[in-house]
């Protein structure tokens, strides 16, 4: 079972991020969770009261991480995911509480309130419950945020420990964006994709950019790659635009090709750390620029066994 994390900072731009997970969730029957992160300790705010039932009217004194919670499940309650919340029983755990609320079906979603830095909070559960996407919409700053407030986008991007869905212009129902070049990274694209196509409602569209100097073992590689990936969409009646085009600035052709409402699929590089850091990776760059949605895919090692050995599925 697919297993998504959302990330809410109770900001408007956090609704696109819930919007975009309660959507997964319907058309994959997904299991959901929902997190919130704030800096310093338990310390820093007064505690909630702990294992008892909170009605409706006890639960306007809770500290804001909480608040924030509450105000995600009440979008999921619009969205039709949770029954409507009578009472909450808020848990201790290790750096943080925990709640649930029960869904429409005969389930449970849990929320999450961790106290500490960012990217370690997430990683810890991600590790602990196995969550295989991680879905935010921060906002986009300009270069002299980035400066001032640091990047929380490309930290997750460089240090999660599981693939990242950062929402902007593309939604569930948006064209999907393949970048496929056959190297290791971009074939650990499509396992996700696999989980991924039953929630899609537009053909996948593959780009593959071809440098005017390629050596003919990675032209190969790629149009083979092109070749087995289409022939798989085709027999799930989701194949879309291939193509293949040929330059040196890799970045602009995949930027231009996605517009401003796509959602962009790519490997992530597991690129020497000093260097994605200075320099940055494709993936890093495109996600710097872009106003489409992307999807950076981290879960296959850069080793992984022969591309489609097991045959994919449309399921």
């Amino acid at each position: 079972m697919t297993r998504l994390l959302v990330y809410t900072d109770g900001t408007p731009n956090a609704l696109r991020a819930l919007h975009f997970a309660a959507e997964l969730k319907r058309r994959l029957n997904a299991e959901l969770s929902v997190i919130t992160v704030r800096s310093g300790t338990h310390a820093a705010e007064e505690p909630p009261p702990v294992g008892v039932k909170l009605t409706a009217q006890q639960r306007t004194e809770l500290p804001k991480g909480l608040q924030i919670l509450l105000h995600a499940a009440s979008v999921l309650v619009d969205e039709g995911l949770l029954a409507p919340i009578d009472t909450i029983k808020i848990r201790d755990i290790p750096q943080g509480y925990l709640f649930f609320c029960d869904g429409a079906v005969d389930e449970r979603i849990a929320f999450y309130e961790c106290f500490g830095h960012l990217v370690e909070a997430i990683n810890k559960e991600v590790v602990e419950h196995g969550y295989n996407l991680l879905i935010v919409a921060p906002p986009r700053r300009g270069r002299l945020g980035h400066l001032v407030a640091g990047n929380r986008t490309r930290e997750l991007a460089l240090n999660l420990n599981t693939s990242l869905l950062v929402v902007r212009g593309g939604g569930p129902d948006s064209r999907f964006l393949i970048c496929a070049d056959g190297s290791p990274s971009s074939r650990r694209i499509f396992p996700m994709l696999k989980q991924l196509l039953p929630a899609t409602r537009q053909p996948v569209d593959m780009l593959y950019i071809r440098q005017p100097d390629a050596e003919p073992q990675i032209v190969e590689a790629a149009e083979s790659c092109l070749q087995e990936a289409g022939k798989w969409l085709s027999g799930c009646q989701k194949i879309g635009a291939v193509n293949v085009r040929e330059s040196r600035s890799r970045e602009d052709m995949i930027l231009e090709a996605a517009g401003e409402s796509a959602v962009i699929m790519m490997g992530a590089s597991l690129r020497h750390d000093v260097y994605r850091r200075m320099l940055g990776s494709l993936p890093m760059r495109i996600l710097e620029r872009t106003p489409s949605s992307v999807l950076i895919v981290k879960q296959l090692p850069e080793g992984d066994s022969e591309f489609m050995k097991e045959p994919f599925t449309c399921v």
